[in-house]
């Protein structure tokens, strides 16, 4: 095998792999639809503000990731948040794997307030989804 087509496969493996990476990400297009529709709320992606940051638990404020859910995430974690002011601050973090890439916890704020969480993909946090429901005072 010739050394341009050896790259060439290399170059294909990587690109399919960040390819299913970027499709595990939660996407700007993912928040509008989202905020739309779990809120009602139209959001123009042109005034959605984006920050991705890589965070140790430590680093974690509580208001965004509860201790009690924290636990069972990845150390460290990849942190995607999603802003817009219009009559609120909505601001959406995305807490994802920071490996994989795949989201694991999302968590919704209005006005500095939780307003909606929720968890994916963890086996583990799927076996104590249950009581941490209770601990996190959702029914």
């Amino acid at each position: 095998m010739e050394i341009s087509t050896v790259s060439s496969i290399a170059v294909l493996e990587t690109n399919k792999i960040l390819l299913e990476r970027n499709h595990a990400m939660f996407s700007i297009r993912e928040f509008i639809d989202f905020m739309k529709g779990k809120f009602d709320v139209a959001v123009e992606i042109n005034a959605v503000g984006e920050e991705a940051v890589l965070l140790y638990h430590e680093e974690v404020d509580e208001n965004l990731i509860p201790q009690e859910i924290l636990t069972y995430l990845p150390n460290p974690i990849q942190f995607n948040i999603y802003s817009i002011n219009d009559e609120y601050e909505w601001i959406v973090g995305v807490a994802l794997a920071a490996d994989t890439y795949d989201p694991l916890y999302l968590v919704c704020l209005k006005d500095g307030e939780r307003v909606y969480q929720t968890i994916n993909g963890l086996d583990k946090v799927e076996m104590h989804k249950e009581e941490m429901t209770l601990r996190c005072g959702r029914k």
